[in-house]
């Protein structure tokens, strides 16, 4: 129990601490070359004083050979801003860098390089990472502190985006993927799923659906939670779906709705639950919070705290 609660402790510390010192590093960016490789394409800048400013870079201002300002285009004209009052630039399209999840659903969008490391419900230690633009793993350990080691929850998921199409005619796309996960409830109970996933972006929202399917060879399972024994019912070659939304609210960049449908069994849509809450934070880090709802019914609230170093 001593060694969970230091690993929560240590946990909680290290995405607040690394995320300050992240960013006195945020200026390593603002370089001629990378400025030039982003100019006269859609960028979000964040300035110093909290502000974000969705913009084209036009042209680069020097001050006695050194790069000092950038003039940019926005909605309401053309501004010149001092690099000493930017904290970082980033291209739009990479923007929402959670765009490879909503809470718990995976998209069928890549992790790419947005790796991260976090903590979910305070009490289960979650990071992911991805190969190129195809290859997606993550993984999570809960860290109850009340529970032996044997009965902790461990998580893996492994998904290939297969297929992406850009539009011409508007802005966005539609992702394709295929994966698998598995779920150890502990030592000797686990459930594993395949599942595809299809998700549209556009400007503000990402949309997704996805199909899986329980495979294994148990119907039953058992947990205990304390001393009580707790027995459930999930059977083998069931299908489920699972509906998720991204949405940006209108008036800000860093504050998104989420919300998740889950159906574990499609034969019994009592077996559903809905997640409502939304998603506050930046390009570095993200916090989510809302409310899980259960048919039985349950009402479970849950937080997400995110990192993104790199």
């Amino acid at each position: 129990m001593k060694r969970n609660i230091k690993i929560f402790a240590y946990s909680i510390f290290l995405i607040f601490a690394t995320n300050i010192f992240n960013t006195f590093n945020l200026y390593a960016n603002l370089d001629e070359d990378y400025l030039n490789k982003i100019k006269n394409d859609e960028v979000i800048i964040r300035l110093t004083n909290g502000d974000i400013l969705k913009c084209q870079i036009l042209d680069l201002g020097f001050e006695k050979g050194q790069l000092t300002s950038i003039s940019v285009q926005t909605k309401i004209g053309k501004t010149k801003i001092y690099l000493s009052e930017i904290t970082e630039i980033l291209p739009w399209s990479s923007y929402n860098r959670n765009s490879h999840r909503i809470f718990l659903l995976p998209t069928a969008e890549p992790i790419e390089n947005n790796h991260f490391i976090g903590n979910v419900e305070l009490l289960m230690l979650y990071g992911g990472f991805g190969i190129s633009k195809y290859f997606s793993f993550t993984a999570g350990q809960s860290i109850v502190p009340a529970i032996r080691p044997d009965q902790q929850i461990t998580l893996l998921n492994a998904k290939a985006t297969v297929y992406q199409e850009y539009w011409d005619s508007m802005y966005g796309h539609i992702s394709l993927a295929l994966g698998g996960n598995m779920v150890m409830i502990n030592s000797y109970n686990k459930i594993s799923h395949i599942y595809g996933a299809v998700s549209f972006t556009t400007e503000k929202s990402i949309f997704t659906a996805s199909l899986y399917s329980k495979i294994g060879n148990k119907d039953f399972y058992e947990v205990n939670l304390g001393n009580n024994l707790y027995t459930f019912p999930f059977e083998n070659g069931s299908f489920g779906i699972a509906l998720g939304i991204d949405s940006r609210f209108s008036t800000t960049n860093d504050t998104h709705f989420i919300g998740e449908l889950w159906n574990s069994d499609i034969t019994k849509p009592s077996n559903s639950g809905i997640l409502l809450g939304f998603r506050i934070g930046n390009s570095n880090v993200s916090a989510d919070f809302g409310l899980a709802i259960f048919t039985t019914p349950y009402f479970i609230p849950f937080t997400s705290f995110i990192w993104t170093p790199f």
